[in-house]
């Protein structure tokens, strides 16, 4: 049978009241509270949703809940709080007053990737719709990064030119039983900050670093050492040539191998289509100009949908070369970031969000 609350020991409590799937009986417990001596006037918060990026709240007074309710305007789920901690000017407003609360963000990173990004967004409000645009396998073939590690102390520098690179490269170096020994007096360079710290998991800081991170930058901190020199790319199976063209032009004896292959995706979830296409997503990440182009294309039909509503999503990109591709495809990024990181990315993001 139904529990036999004591609510004239409720109504006597000093401190704060929470009832828990508040909805359905709302007339019943106010009424019942109200009965008991409970004031009319004591404050009542109806919190719809809580902890969700979508969470409403409203605050009322115990007289008015079962106007509210009979009105239809109490639909679960929901919590309700009663007592003074519920008066507009004792209730701190942190949850829904984050930088993102109420935007919708899809994260086009790999899975196995998203998760920092995905984070930090959540962190600052934002509800995260996770949609790769690109997958990341292995290479066809073993056969040439094998032979680049079994020559790694004959190269004088071997370059990194991405957080993927390092994992795959290293991930193969260990299961051939080897380890950091293996690079002898060979130089390390990284192309920025996300692949010297996927170079730290394995314990090694590289020699080189840009100051900007990009490959025209990374040349230029090469161009005087590698003058007669054996190089090693360490790369994705596409990509831009700058790095080996440049470094040949250098005088550099370059070699490069495939350690991990790009596809991009052929469909995408229908929900995020959906979403996209209804106008309920105020932002969409670019951290690649492949997952760029990809998104483009997965994206299209439902980004013309939305742009037709007048609800139409906004791109951040990594990069200026990573904005240079959405403009390429029509959609200029309306953030991109100062650094060329995950992270670099959502700070754009926030920063472009109106204060």
């Amino acid at each position: 049978g139904e529990v036999t609350l004591d609510f004239k020991a409720l109504a006597g409590t000093p401190g704060t009241l929470v009832v828990y799937m508040a909805a359905a009986k709302a007339a019943r417990w106010s009424e019942a509270l109200l009965g008991a001596g409970k004031p009319s006037d004591t404050p009542v918060a109806i919190v719809r949703r809580c902890s969700l990026p979508d969470q409403t709240r409203t605050l009322t007074t115990l007289g008015e809940v079962g106007v509210l309710a009979a009105a239809g305007d109490l639909r679960p789920p929901l919590i309700a709080v009663i007592g003074g901690v519920s008066a507009p000017d004792g209730v701190a407003d942190w949850f829904t007053g984050r930088s993102l609360f109420g935007r919708t963000v899809v994260v086009t990173r790999p899975l196995d990737q998203a998760k920092g990004m995905a984070d930090r967004l959540r962190d600052a409000g934002a509800r995260v719709l996770l949609q790769p645009t690109i997958e990341i396998g292995p290479p066809d073939t073993w056969r040439q990064v094998d032979d680049a590690i079994d020559q790694l102390s004959d190269y004088h520098t071997v370059v990194f030119s991405s957080r993927n690179g390092v994992s795959w490269f290293f991930r193969r170096l260990k299961s051939r039983g080897f380890d950091a020994r293996c690079f002898g007096r060979a130089n390390l360079a990284a192309i920025g900050p996300a692949t010297a710290e996927a170079l730290a998991f394995w314990r090694l800081r590289p020699d080189i670093m840009p100051d900007e991170y990009r490959a025209e930058a990374l040349v230029e901190e090469l161009r005087h050492e590698v003058n007669g020199e054996r190089v090693l790319l360490v790369r994705a199976s596409r990509g831009r040539e700058v790095l080996r063209d440049q470094l040949a032009e250098a005088g550099a004896t370059v070699d490069q191998v495939v350690v991990y292959h790009s596809h991009d995706l052929q469909s995408a979830d229908p929900e995020v289509l959906e979403q996209i296409a209804a106008g309920r997503v105020d932002w969409i990440t670019a951290t690649s100009s492949a997952i760029a182009r990809s998104a483009v294309r997965l994206f299209g039909g439902s980004l013309a949908a939305a742009k037709q509503s007048g609800n139409t999503p906004r791109f951040a990109a990594i990069s200026p070369l990573t904005a240079g591709a959405l403009s390429d495809c029509g959609w200029p990024a309306a953030a991109v970031a100062e650094r060329y990181t995950a992270d670099g990315v959502v700070d754009a993001l926030l920063q472009a969000e109106p204060r």
